[in-house]
């Protein structure tokens, strides 16, 4: 498997990267949106992985990241109860077997 073909799978697939980068720094109205689709996706633990072990910038995980670390400024929006549910999707195992 190419090292980025998971990325296929993702939620985000079919959508404007600008979304994930761009529009959502310029546009706050939209980063609701951007958080829900990103928050249902099953790729987001890995996604958000990805993001802080290779530095990246932009929406991953459904988180913003600057150089892999969260970005106060555009995260500023989400309340507490949005941390503990991003928090929860990101790090609870939710696999039924």
């Amino acid at each position: 498997m190419n090292k980025n073909e998971w990325k296929d799978n993702g939620s985000c697939r079919d959508y404007d990267t600008n979304l994930f980068f761009d529009k959502y720094e310029e546009n706050e109205s939209l980063r609701p949106a951007i958080d829900k689709l990103c928050a249902e996706c099953p790729l987001a633990r890995q996604c958000f992985a990805v993001a802080v072990s290779q530095k990246e910038w932009g929406v991953w995980g459904g988180i913003y990241v600057e150089n892999g670390k969260i970005s106060r400024e555009f995260n500023k929006h989400r309340s507490k109860a949005d941390w503990a549910n991003t928090w929860s999707y990101l790090t609870t195992d939710t696999k039924e077997d």
